[in-house]
């Protein structure tokens, strides 16, 4: 018996200090980014508001505003060194009120874009007005099914006021395990009495053909503004990073969930289910907006956002940092893709994985030159 007796100790002793080694080795996973400037690259002398992505034929398919209105792609067959021409694949229009006869150039703006199990591909964009109150700010909808070549006709998902105050912005795709599509957003429509801001999402249960005719609350944080998502997921939970100013200047932070809650309940100010993304917090001072996360085949995390840390208070001249963990949080090692200088900037940034524990970082710089451009360049996620 008190053979049996000592077996029983020493297993679960073993079992505990095992279960002590796994942790204390999970907490030291400790990832950074090295750069590559040999890769950095110009994808387009003048443009802003890049985003990319790898298709399935391996090639890259770069989605922008090209500065005139447009969104445009270009495209790469030798994994960035070399781009294509542009594509057009959502222009500017004009619209005139039909029932007081006002007009105005409708802008488009935010892109994002998707690759689809089937190869279409899906481009959401937010329709912006240069003048108000004559046509809606807008989240809209186009498809291509040749890699890009060719786009649909314009299918509107979300109209919003058609005064600025009260608008819609900066769409983003999540594409869950059951083939399920939303569409996240920042969305002022339901607070016109207000400066407030929540996190919206619509989805499609039918590879994109149809959605659902209201959005849903994702979150929500009572007199600030949520803002700017962009979700991710492990195949069990579902974690968005927003931009959240309830510092008084935005930060990154995280919203999660299941990917079967369908975001029945909001997350609220006092959720546990809405944490600060960072391990070691910015002052208050310190602006770190317009956040940007993925998650990797490898299943490293990654977000970037555009900061004035050490820099001047003026978040025009923010430029690109980037951080990193093995988990949903704690994210930290922060470094910087782009040497700008501080009268310079480096803004509404962006990351694709590209593929062995390679991603590429997206700016609207003008780090190097007089104009605002679309420049990439390639980062190693490394262990150390």
């Amino acid at each position: 018996m008190q053979y049996i007796e000592r077996l029983i100790f020493l297993s679960v002793f073993l079992f505990a200090a095992l279960s002590c080694e796994n942790r204390e080795n999970q907490a030291e996973k400790n990832y950074f980014i090295e750069w590559d400037n040999t890769s950095l690259v110009c994808i387009a002398d003048e443009g802003g508001y890049p985003r990319l992505i790898k298709l399935d034929d391996e090639s890259l398919l770069a989605v922008y505003e090209n500065r005139k209105g447009d969104v445009v792609v270009k495209k790469s067959f030798d994994n960035g060194s070399v781009w294509s021409d542009e594509v057009t694949s959502f222009e500017a229009f004009n619209y005139t009120n039909p029932q007081t006869g006002e007009e105005t150039r409708v802008n488009i703006a935010n892109p994002e874009i998707i690759q689809l199990a089937d190869g279409d591909l899906l481009l959401a964009v937010n329709l912006r007005p240069r003048i108000e109150g004559i046509y809606p700010f807008s989240i809209a909808l186009k498809r291509s099914s040749d890699n890009g070549a060719t786009w649909s006709d314009a299918e509107i998902l979300f109209q919003a006021a058609e005064q600025f105050r009260d608008g819609c912005w900066e769409p983003s795709f999540l594409l869950l395990p059951d083939g399920t599509i939303q569409i996240y957003f920042a969305n002022e429509y339901p607070y016109q009495q207000s400066d407030e801001q929540e996190i919206s999402v619509l989805t499609s249960y039918d590879n994109g053909f149809s959605w659902e005719s209201e959005p849903k609350t994702v979150s929500f944080r009572k007199g600030h503004r949520d803002g700017m998502p962009m979700a991710v997921h492990d195949g069990e939970s579902v974690y968005v990073v927003i931009e959240d100013n309830v510092s008084g200047q935005f930060k990154p932070w995280i919203i999660s969930g299941t990917v079967n809650n369908s975001w029945d309940n909001p997350v609220l100010a006092d959720s546990p289910d809405r944490y600060s993304a960072l391990k070691n917090n910015l002052p208050d001072t310190v602006y770190a907006g317009a956040p940007y996360m993925i998650r990797t085949n490898s299943g490293i995390y990654l977000i970037s956002y555009q900061t004035t840390e050490n820099r001047s208070s003026n978040w025009e001249l923010s430029t690109m940092e980037v951080v990193v963990s093995h988990n949903s949080f704690d994210f930290r090692n922060p470094t910087q893709p782009f040497n700008v200088p501080l009268n310079k900037e480096a803004k509404w940034n962006s990351l694709s994985d590209i593929g062995n524990n390679t991603i590429a970082a997206l700016a609207s710089t003008n780090f190097n030159s007089e104009k605002i451009g679309v420049w990439m360049i390639k980062g190693k996620i490394v262990f150390k």
